[in-house]
């Protein structure tokens, strides 16, 4: 597992050269918003949102939904704040989003 492992993070290391400098912290993790482990761990990339990785998401996927390993990384997830407003499960296709940014969103 652990060459998988050490082949995988290069992979990802060499995907997200271009937005290194944005990224907060890597995490080691058994859940997160979209996703609980059973016994397994992942890597957790958090990224300042800007307009350099606005424009990462947009060169490598033309939906939310494309982020499906192994070309991409999986479960987008996007913070203001502490609070996590819209959350992507990439590969079973289903998205969550903050209640009060959706009620915002279908009132404008």
């Amino acid at each position: 597992m652990m060459e998988i492992e050490e082949e995988r993070l290069a992979y990802v290391e060499h995907l997200i050269v271009d937005i290194k400098g944005h990224l907060i912290e890597r995490n080691k993790q058994r859940e997160w918003e979209t996703t609980k482990l059973s016994g397994d761990t992942a890597y957790v990339y958090y990224f300042q949102m800007n307009n350099a990785t606005r424009l990462f998401l947009k060169e490598y996927s033309h939906s939310l939904f494309d982020w499906i390993k192994p070309e991409l990384p999986e479960d987008l997830m996007f913070y203001h704040h502490d609070r996590c407003i819209l959350a992507v499960c990439s590969h079973e296709k289903f998205f969550m989003v903050d209640e009060t940014l959706w009620n915002s969103f279908l009132s404008s």
